[in-house]
């Protein structure tokens, strides 16, 4: 019965249990009425309920039910979706309850429909949104007065024009904020008469008025003004408009009127205005002044009026010859009477050329604009004759110039230039350009790209000369319109030279890069041979010593072969520095035929052990070549060696020859070393010379042999070259400029006479060094201290002053160069007694700082002889200061 009873109400109860799941206990069969679904599908299914919430209102109803249990009873307004689809909003109030005694806690909800409610608020408020949305959208300012003038309404546009916030001006009279004091009390009439009438004389009519700001300044308005009923009461609403921009723009539009019947009026050409009856409406002076008349009297005539008057001044008339027939005035007027067709071309008698066009106006009526075309006219006739001289200029001028119709490349002109690079005779008949491209498909690229961009530049192709023969080019196009078709204007340039040209810049490259690889290899030569220069000194000068010293020839014997090998090790130190360096170190003249004959001394065991058969055919008396006698020597032996692997894969019998000879005529010694391996083969030949470059097989060769040949002739002014040998393998010739002095036998042994007994002090932090050093100048009779540093070497100058100062260059501590400042600055008549001797030249701080100090040097390894030069010279009349002694 209560179910019956709760069913007929709009209310929907249910009952559901708190803890997990939720389940619906029961729920009024109304509940159907109320959102469509079936009573049985909520208690049925757990969930059914909650699953027909809003998603966006799920969250608060989940909040809800978790405490509702601490609040008791709370309400919560959701959207529930209905058996149709449709949204209800459901105002539900739960309330938690024992519904059993036995302490198992429960909901009880009652569920109202409020949608209707829900929808006559949000209408309510979104006429109060809508009103206030206009109020503060609305251009211009809307104000409201009650009947005693006070402001009851004032929008943002009306804060924006007058400068009041709606704050202040609520409540307060309105004449006070925006009615200038002159006009105030024709104001309060007015709202007398409305007050006691009831009625607005001036309402509902648009009025201009001057209003004022805030700030006092005052401003051109429009003003409309309306009375309405709110409640018991009647408003005056107002709606203001700033005009100050629509006045400044009719200002402003009277004066740019006047500006341009100024302009017209000064116009050269004739300007007039017509109406659909061909009526003159306005017309300038410069139109009027053929009629004699001026132009407010031209005002209301026709073309058949003024023909007459105007056909008197007519020579030609749109190509006619109209002189004098005046049969043609008829003509000439309805011509003149067409508008929007092609302008008009006259002659006047008196030579000078006019162009009228007629163009249709917006009221039907017509603007005429005659011009002087006559400096026109007569480019015209320039034009036709610049034409022709471009034409005779393009047949002159050197460059490829064609023109070819885009559809079907019909040539349509080619300058005697092009027809030359084609090999073609003056076209005769139809001549395609299609043919010109030896790839079709370069064609069509080149095609699409002139679609596509309008031009190409440097396009490169493949082209085909008249003879069949080709060649490469790049090809310069812009696709024009002329005479309504599409023609494209090119250029070709003949790209084979340039071709040329970059493959001997490639070449260049590919040298200067070899070049480069030999320039580091120069700089590992040069570490290496620094690392080798102080032992080598040690060695070169113990051998000296001893075989000068040695009791017995025996022992000086030893001693001689020690310091040939040992100075033979220095030389091709010397020979690495002065690589790296890329010039001669020590140059005098050389025998070659001695040098050869020395060169097989070393080399003659490997060769007679390879069965190698030397011939020797060396000129008597060739003229000596000014060299470096160690380099040359070395120039030789590589050439030897060079030929021992060559004809080590060679059949027997192996030969080699050594040839020497005097070119009279160019005065030039020639060296040839030639034999009879497998020779080189003609692909590699060109490459032979190049550093790193090797025709042996991985670990029998670096490459450098020949590349470092080339490089000690080239600076000796001569050159290598390699020539074919008749019978097969290899011959190198060299030749090298002659030397007018005959060639002279090196001495050993230093000189006679070394200047008297000197104390000197040397500095090098190799004690071996500067005990060789030491020895060699005490056995010519020097007092020698020896510093192993530069700080030392201050110390022992305090107390004692030296004749001399030997001191090597890097060294730690204090090294030679800050050694040499501090000299100078505390013992500065030292200065010219100073020395270097140095294992490193290469450095650019060292060659750096030997040519700021400008002092002597001597290179590791020291030739005694060349010390005890130096010492003589320093401690005698100075040093040489021009460098390396």
């Amino acid at each position: 019965m209560l179910d019956f009873a709760v069913s007929q109400t709009s209310t929907v109860f249910y009952i559901a249990d708190i803890g997990t799941g939720r389940r619906t206990r029961f729920i009024s069969d109304n509940v159907e009425w109320l959102t469509g679904h079936p009573a049985s599908a909520f208690t049925d299914q757990p969930g059914y309920g909650t699953a027909l919430l809003h998603p966006d209102d799920r969250p608060a109803y989940f909040e809800a039910i978790n405490r509702v249990h601490e609040a008791g009873e709370l309400t919560i307004e959701y959207r529930f979706r209905r058996k149709d689809g449709a949204w209800a909003w459901i105002r539900d109030t739960l309330r938690v309850v024992d519904t059993d005694g036995s302490g198992a806690m429960a909901v009880v909800g009652c569920m109202l429909d409020v949608t209707a409610e829900r929808e006559a608020v949000a209408r309510v408020d979104t006429a109060e949104a809508v009103t206030r949305a206009l109020l503060n959208s609305a251009m211009d300012a809307i104000l409201a007065t009650d009947g005693d003038g006070l402001v009851v309404e004032f929008n943002p546009a009306a804060e924006r024009m007058f400068g009041y916030p709606r704050a202040a001006a609520l409540g307060r009279p309105l004449a006070d904020l925006i009615i200038p004091p002159e006009y105030r009390e024709r104001h309060a009439a007015g709202m007398r008469r409305f007050r006691e009438s009831g009625e607005l004389i001036l309402g509902n009519r648009r009025m201009e008025v001057e209003a004022m700001r805030a700030d006092g300044s005052t401003f051109p308005a429009e003003l409309t003004i309306s009375a309405t009923d709110a409640g018991p009461s009647q408003l005056v609403i107002g709606e203001v408009r700033d005009i100050s921009e629509r006045m400044a723009a009719l200002n402003e539009r009277r004066r740019l009127i006047q500006l341009m019947t100024d302009a017209i009026e000064s116009l050269p050409d004739g300007f007039v205005v017509s109406d659909s009856e061909d009526r003159i409406l306005f017309c300038n002076s410069a139109f009027a002044r053929p009629y004699d008349r001026p132009p407010h009297a031209m005002v209301g005539l026709t073309p058949d009026d003024v023909a007459p008057a105007f056909f008197r001044h007519l020579r030609r008339f749109d190509g006619r010859l109209v002189e004098g027939d005046r049969t043609l005035v008829p003509w000439v007027a309805q011509r003149l009477r067409e508008v929007g067709g092609k302008p008009i071309e006259l002659e006047l008698i008196d030579g000078s050329w006019r162009e009228i066009s007629r163009h249709r106006t917006s009221d039907g009526g017509s603007v005429t604009l005659r011009a002087d075309i006559t400096d026109r006219k007569r480019a015209e006739l320039a034009l036709r004759d610049s034409e022709a001289m471009i034409r005779r200029i393009l047949e002159a001028a050197p460059v490829t110039v064609g023109m070819t119709r885009a559809e079907d490349g019909l040539i349509l002109y080619e300058s005697p230039a092009s027809r030359r690079l084609f090999l073609r005779d003056p076209i005769v008949g139809d001549l395609s350009a299609r043919s010109f491209f030896v790839d079709p498909g370069e064609r069509e690229r080149y095609v699409e790209t002139l679609y596509r961009e309008g031009g190409v530049d440097a396009f490169e192709a493949t082209f085909r000369r008249t003879d069949g023969s080709q060649f490469s080019a790049a090809v310069s196009a812009r696709l024009i319109d002329y005479q309504g078709e599409k023609v494209v204007v090119s250029s070709v340039f003949d790209l084979t030279e340039r071709r040329r040209v970059e493959a001997e810049m490639a070449r260049q490259r590919e040298a200067l890069h070899q070049s480069e690889k030999l320039s580091a290899l120069g700089e590992l030569l040069a570490g290496v041979s620094h690392e080798l220069n102080n032992p080598l000194s040690v060695v070169v000068g113990q051998a000296l010593l001893m075989r000068e010293t040695a009791t017995d020839a025996k022992t000086a014997e030893r001693a001689r072969k020690i310091g040939e090998a040992a100075d033979r090790c220095a030389r091709i130190v010397r020979t690495f520095l002065a690589m790296a360096r890329q010039q001669p170190t020590e140059t005098r003249p050389v025998d070659v035929n001695a040098t050869i004959e020395a060169a097989l001394e070393v080399t003659g065991y490997m060769l007679r052990t390879a069965d190698i058969d030397i011939s020797l055919e060396l000129t008597p008396l060739v003229p000596p070549i000014l060299a470096d006698p160690d380099q040359i020597n070395q120039v030789v032996t590589n050439l030897i060696v060079n030929a021992q692997h060559a004809l080590a894969g060679a059949a027997r019998p192996h030969r080699l020859r050594l040839m020497t000879s005097h070119d009279r005529r160019t005065d030039r010694v020639i060296l040839k070393v030639s034999d009879n391996g497998n020779g080189v083969p003609e692909a590699v030949a060109s490459r032979i010379f190049e550093p790193f470059f090797t025709t042996k097989e991985v670990g029998h060769g670096t490459g450098l042999g020949l590349a470092i040949t080339h490089r000690i002739v080239e600076a000796h002014g001569g050159n290598i070259a390699l020539e074919e040998t008749p019978g097969g393998g290899a011959t190198f010739v060299l030749q090298f400029p002659a030397h007018s002095m005959p060639a002279r036998r090196r001495t050993d042994g230093a000189a006679t006479a070394f200047g008297p007994a000197l104390s000197v002090l040397v500095v090098d932090d190799e004690p071996e060094v500067a005990e060789i050093v030491s020895d060699v100048l005490t056995e010519a009779g020097h007092r020698v201290a020896v510093a192993t540093s530069g700080r030392a070497a201050m110390e022992k100058l305090v107390y004692r002053r030296y004749d001399v100062v030997l001191s090597d260059v890097r060294m730690p501590d204090l090294d030679g160069p800050a050694l040499y400042d501090l000299l100078e600055d505390r013992y500065p008549e030292l200065r010219d007694r100073v020395a270097f001797i140095t294992g490193d030249t290469m450095s650019p701080a060292i060659r750096r700082f030997l040519d700021r100090c400008g002092r002597p040097y001597l290179e590791k390894p020291v030739v005694p002889a060349d010390l005890r030069r130096l010492v003589a010279q320093l401690g005698g009349r100075g040093a040489d200061r021009e460098g390396d002694v």
